[in-house]
């Protein structure tokens, strides 16, 4: 058999993809918040929690970081697999358990702790149908 000669790009498809791949790397560069993201009134009705949440997971992750740990690490110390790990870490895991999220904080070393602000508001929440 022949060995297949390499098919070389041409140079302004190659600067075409380039300039593309520079141009997403700049939208990519500031991700933003959720309130960036959402309406005031979304905020008020639906995210409190979420954004609790988010702040919660982004301060394990934090911690990890700052100690030095992988999420290989964090699967061998806690029992949950890397791939969970990453799913909470960036958001795509939106519903955790109490547990997941204990033996995170654990395996970082951190305790977690559930508390109620006084003051805030007691309207109930708006249904949406």
């Amino acid at each position: 058999m022949a060995a297949k000669k390499a098919e070389l790009v041409p140079p302004e498809v190659l600067a075409a993809a380039r300039q593309r791949a520079e141009q997403t790397r700049r939208q990519l560069q500031h991700k933003p918040a959720p309130s960036e993201l959402l309406t005031p009134q979304e905020l008020a009705d639906a995210a409190p929690f979420y954004l609790v949440l988010r702040n919660f997971i982004g301060r394990l992750r934090e911690t990890r970081e700052a100690t030095g740990l992988t999420l290989a690490d964090v699967s061998a110390r806690s029992g949950l697999a890397i791939e969970s790990l990453s799913r909470l870490e960036t958001g795509a895991q939106t519903n955790p358990t109490w547990k997941t999220l204990g033996l995170y904080a654990a395996a970082v070393g951190c305790r977690p702790e559930l508390t109620a602000e006084a003051g805030v508001s007691t309207e109930a929440p708006t249904k949406h149908r």
